[in-house]
């Protein structure tokens, strides 16, 4: 017996049975519980004992990794890291489960938008791989986010196994909270620029580390004369993408390609941005992906990170909430990430510091469909960083 319709809302996300959409949901509520209700509770310990324990001890405000060392002191919040790095690997084994038996359906729907049988009825996206690509080991030698083999391990040539567990498990497990396609975030950021900037109008744009194209596609909707371009290292993401956007009717070219070395060609795109992307990637490789990006757009063009927020955008109790996610949830870089001075990047990287900017992106699903913005990790909006290129 199939799930519900939500469990399928393109024709790459295939219906899983009954049972297997039951533990899923299981994972989801265990770790929705754990994340809303739970982890709240933690904060009255650590204001109740930790913190006047630590100031007596300091003798002033404690910092980020004070807070989160005197945490993992604390058996309530060992258990909870401990509850929660369970739940996130029972997660991804129980949507891991479901992919391998649908596999062959899969590659074979991906084959037929990739050019084999039956092509030609799509959106007229490409996809473009280099076998010889060296894969960063910061993103080959990690299982991010605990998922198994990570985004890049492949078995075949036709592997996309990594991007379909990845689209599933965003899918499941961010409750609709992101829309029904992960959407939400891209849909979100478009339209905050276009509001920011109006006379803006970008003809070609860019996703560094685009994954399956979740925050990419959504530029469609705003920008329709806009040529649509993604990048990221994994092979086994990308052919998922491209099989993805073909489904959905939206045209986006898909390259397999390194952010820090794209390339491709210079000055060849008005808009470069990422999302989710610079906290998984290393302390070197951060200003050289800055560069790469000032080499790519052209005069007048805009780049902007999306991500979590800055360490100085945050309280220090919250910032040290980031701590389970870098022990527990092989997120080693989000630290230094986090820590880095963005406007400083954006400059030494050759923008104009006048046109630096940080803003907010508000949920768009959150404002129409009336969602716990709880359950958006994000809490119902989206932080980004930018800057455009001297003309």
């Amino acid at each position: 017996m199939t799930s519900r319709p939500l469990d399928a809302p393109h024709d790459m996300l295939l219906p899983a049975t009954r049972s297997e959409l039951t533990r899923e949901l299981f994972c989801r509520s265990l770790t929705n519980y754990l994340e809303t209700r739970s982890r709240p509770r933690l904060r009255e310990l650590y204001e109740a004992q930790v913190a006047p324990a630590l100031r007596a001890t300091l003798g002033r405000e404690p910092g980020r990794r004070e807070i989160a060392a005197a945490m993992r002191e604390q058996p309530r919040n060992r258990l909870w890291y401990a509850m929660r790095t369970a739940s996130q690997r029972m997660s991804y084994e129980a949507s891991a489960a479901v992919i391998a038996r649908q596999r062959p359906e899969l590659e074979a729907r991906a084959a037929r938008r990739h050019g084999g049988a039956g092509a030609g009825a799509g959106a007229g996206g490409t996809l473009t791989l280099d076998p010889t690509l060296r894969v960063p080991r910061y993103v080959g030698k990690l299982d991010i986010h605990l998922m198994p083999g990570g985004y890049a391990a492949e078995t075949g040539p036709a592997d996309l196994a990594a991007g379909a567990l990845f689209d599933r498990q965003m899918t499941v497990n961010r409750h609709g909270a992101q829309g029904a396609l992960n959407e939400d975030p891209g849909r979100s950021i478009a339209a905050w620029l276009k509001a920011r900037f109006p006379q803006f109008v970008p003809r070609r744009i860019l996703e560094l580390g685009c994954t399956v194209g979740h925050a990419l596609l959504p530029f469609a909707e705003f920008y329709p004369d806009a040529e649509l371009h993604g990048i990221d290292v994994a092979a086994p993401c990308l052919r998922y993408a491209h099989a993805r956007a073909e489904a959905l009717g939206i045209r986006a070219h898909f390259t397999q390609a390194d952010a820090e070395a794209t390339s491709l060609a210079a000055g060849s795109f008005d808009l470069v941005f990422s999302r989710i992307l610079m906290h998984e990637t290393s302390h070197a490789a951060v200003p050289r992906i800055f560069a790469e990006c000032q080499r790519l757009l052209r005069p007048g063009g805009l780049c902007f990170h999306s991500d979590a927020p800055q360490f100085d955008e945050l309280e220090p109790y919250v910032a040290s909430l980031r701590d389970w996610d870098i022990r527990c949830n092989n997120e080693p870089f989000m630290d230094a990430w986090y820590d880095m001075p963005v406007e400083q990047l954006f400059e030494a990287a050759g923008f104009d510091p006048a046109t630096r900017f940080r803003g907010w992106a508000p949920s768009l699903h959150v404002a129409a469909s009336g969602v716990d913005p709880k359950l958006n990790r994000s809490g119902g909006r989206y932080f980004l960083a930018g800057a455009f290129r001297p003309r």
